[in-house]
């Protein structure tokens, strides 16, 4: 059930620097979807703006277009599908009115991220379904926006709008090493061999139709600023479930890829810069072990070593981890090793990931769903999540780290 509620354990006051060991939660919807319904919403991103404004996005169902030339089904591939979007101005402690932020006509807009750039502009990444709903994810064009007139009202002045179509290399060594490592291994538990051989057949078929290398790629995670300000784009591509990353050091003029990550069914990477300036990325998977993959970059983000499985539960949904002012890492992911996703956990390490010593939980109602968090760290050192509410709303917590390790590790 969905109530209606702004709830505050802590100081509901206006922004300052937290005290250590201060114990912070607040929660509350970005819009009551009773009052204000938008149909099914999804995936949402937040960040902090340079002037302390929050801003958060998502995608929603727009008005119904007519059928049958429009595909009207009230999901997330439905023609009607826009990017929503929502300001909690500075000091306030109530979100805005929400507004729609991107809507390309008759067709599906989708998965949407921000962040705030070593400029200080704001990007808004997300796709497009250019062939739902035949062919859904995998048809999605990739967009983004880029703003230095944002501060201080709802709708962004865009500077810049621009679509990328990444050009990926190495896609069919991946995938021959594939179909080379189960012949000799084996598949892993749980998958019989010829269903198998039957996917990596698959693949070798999607790599003969040049549009599927081009298209299909999909943002979730907040982009990585690199230490030397460079920006990261996470991405997988839906056709393949093969992960790359996208990287501008130059605002977006020019990119260049990474190699593909190396495993396949790995998706939605979310990527956090260690203290000697390692990048290491999380992964959402389709693994039988039921656990969250990890990989480590020491190029800036060029290569990645082959994929190891964490100790963290995972029923593969979106993940978003980050590192904090003081060095630790947060992560936040349903912690459940298949659907429903009717919990959803924040962990903290103080060891880079090694080990997750605190945990506790945001939500865990059975049969519930919450899924696909956004997760950052605020000026004043306050953590924000936003994340789905039963695909009707996205609800907002503000809490500290001291409140995570109040937790008894359940």
């Amino acid at each position: 059930m969905i109530r209606p509620f702004v709830f505050c354990i802590g100081m509901c006051l206006l922004p300052r620097v937290l005290l250590a060991g201060e114990v912070i939660y607040e929660e509350q919807f970005i819009f009551d979807p009773a009052g204000d319904p938008h149909g099914h919403v999804h995936a949402s991103a937040i960040v902090e703006c340079p002037n302390g404004d929050l801003r958060a996005v998502w995608y929603e169902n727009g008005t119904p277009l007519p059928s049958p030339r429009y595909f009207n089904a009230q999901q997330d591939k439905s023609s009607d599908v826009r990017i929503g979007s929502s300001r909690r101005a500075k000091g306030a402690t109530t979100w805005g009115a929400p507004f729609v932020i991107s809507d390309t006509f008759g067709t599906s807009d989708n998965n949407p991220t921000m962040v705030i750039d070593a400029q200080d502009r704001l990007w808004l990444v997300h796709s497009t379904m250019i062939a739902a709903p035949e062919w859904t994810w995998g048809s999605s064009m990739l967009r983004y926006w880029v703003s230095s007139d944002y501060a201080g009202q709802d709708m962004p002045r865009w500077d810049e709008a621009n679509v990328l179509l990444p050009h990926p290399l190495g896609f069919e060594q991946l995938i021959d090493a594939l179909g080379q490592r189960l012949k000799t291994e084996g598949p892993p538990n749980g998958v019989s061999s010829e269903r198998a051989q039957q996917f990596v057949v698959h693949l070798r078929k999607q790599l003969d139709d040049p549009a599927k290398l081009r298209l299909g790629w999909m943002p979730r995670a907040h982009p990585l600023i690199r230490s030397d300000g460079a920006l990261i784009l996470p991405l997988s591509n839906e056709n393949f479930d093969i992960a790359m990353m996208a990287i501008t050091s130059d605002g977006g003029r020019t990119w260049q890829y990474s190699e593909p990550v190396p495993d396949v069914g790995v998706t939605q990477p979310t990527l956090v810069e260690l203290a000697d300036g390692r990048i290491d990325a999380y992964f959402r998977n389709d693994d039988p072990a039921h656990r969250i993959k990890r990989g480590t970059s020491h190029d800036g983000g060029l290569t990645w070593s082959k994929l190891e499985l964490t100790e963290l539960p995972h029923p593969g949904a979106g993940i978003e981890v980050i590192r904090l002012a003081n060095g630790h890492l947060a992560l936040v992911y349903n912690n459940v090793e298949d659907s429903p996703r009717d919990k959803l956990a924040i962990s903290l390490s103080d060891d880079e990931g090694r080990t997750w010593k605190w945990t506790r939980q945001l939500e865990d109602e059975p049969g519930g769903r919450f899924d696909y968090p956004s997760l950052i760290q605020a000026e004043d050192g306050s953590l924000h999540v936003t994340y789905s509410y039963h695909l009707r709303t996205i609800k907002h917590v503000r809490l500290s780290e001291s409140w995570v390790q109040q937790s008894d590790g359940l």
